[in-house]
């Protein structure tokens, strides 16, 4: 398959390139139009949504256990952070990225 930047949507049989038995290939109008292209459905299971949703509205607005450990460091004043760590924090601001750091 071929990847054409300026062109949209499914790539036109190759009529050229035979088949085992000698034939060309269908076209998408000989075979309802759908011949080769992948196919997507989406389901809405409402059930399972509401059990996330349940899940989700369960869970604290606040991790303590997250929180609380730098929290104690900057309370104490032992939290420090290195000028490297917040340079790249700044530049992935402004990258509009997030390394993880």
């Amino acid at each position: 398959m071929r990847v054409d930047l300026l062109a949209y949507g499914p790539e036109p049989p190759d009529n050229s390139k035979m088949n085992r038995a000698g034939q060309s290939p269908p076209t998408p109008a000989q075979t309802g139009g759908t011949a080769g292209m992948d196919q997507t459905r989406f389901s809405f299971d409402q059930a399972r949504v509401q059990s996330l949703e349940a899940e989700v509205m369960a869970q604290p607005e606040i991790r303590e256990q997250k929180v609380g450990s730098p929290q104690k460091l900057l309370v104490t004043g032992r939290y420090t952070v290195s000028d490297a760590q917040v340079a790249q924090a700044m530049v992935d601001e402004l990258a509009g990225g997030n390394s993880g750091t």
